[in-house]
């Protein structure tokens, strides 16, 4: 649940970014195509040299600095202005993505136990597919309703919220203690 209110944000690069970049800006069509492909090439080029780099940090601590990342990538569209500042908005993101995405799915899967590692993974992918569904289109209504500023600074108290329930996430799994002299309770 942690990852739904950074997804709502991530997946406004479906909706209401090309909006915003082109109808807004008045950038052209060709910019924000762009920018997807810069997108790509830099995770292609960067993303497994980050990640082995990132390999030993603890997981809640990569995954609050990802969803950070992400987050003001996206708020940071509120002040921009022109495509210098659209492009490195993009690049703060794109960061986030290639921290936040890989360490999620490695997360998830560590956390469940071998005989249910597909039902979590199950789960995972629907959270990240109501954020799919549901950000675009409520992006789209707040940039109609108040344009792309406002939409962009909303960005920033809904990751956040991501930001902090993954900061806090717990640093030891495993079963949950019982009374004591009793067998331990099963992992949830």
């Amino acid at each position: 649940m942690a990852l739904f209110p950074v997804s709502l944000v991530y997946f406004q690069r479906n909706g209401a970014m090309p909006l915003f970049v082109v109808r807004e800006l008045g950038l052209p069509a060709s910019f924000f195509g762009a920018l997807f492909t810069l997108n790509t090439a830099v995770i292609v080029l960067g993303e497994v040299r980050l990640n082995a780099a990132m390999a030993g940090w603890p997981a809640r601590r990569a995954l609050a600095l990802g969803a950070l990342l992400l987050t003001l990538g996206f708020s940071s569209m509120a002040l921009c202005r022109g495509p210098w500042s659209v492009t490195a908005a993009v690049l703060v993101w794109t960061a986030g993505e290639m921290i936040l995405l890989p360490t999620c799915s490695a997360y998830v899967a560590d956390l469940a136990p071998a005989e249910r590692r597909g039902e979590y993974m199950g789960y995972f992918g629907m959270i990240f597919g109501l954020g799919f569904s549901f950000g675009p289109w409520l992006g789209s209504i707040a940039f109609e309703r108040w344009g792309g500023h406002v939409l962009w600074a909303l960005c920033l108290p809904v990751g956040l919220v991501s930001v902090l329930v993954f900061a806090r996430l717990g640093r030891e799994r495993g079963p949950a203690p019982g009374p004591p002299g009793a067998p331990p309770r099963p992992a949830a």
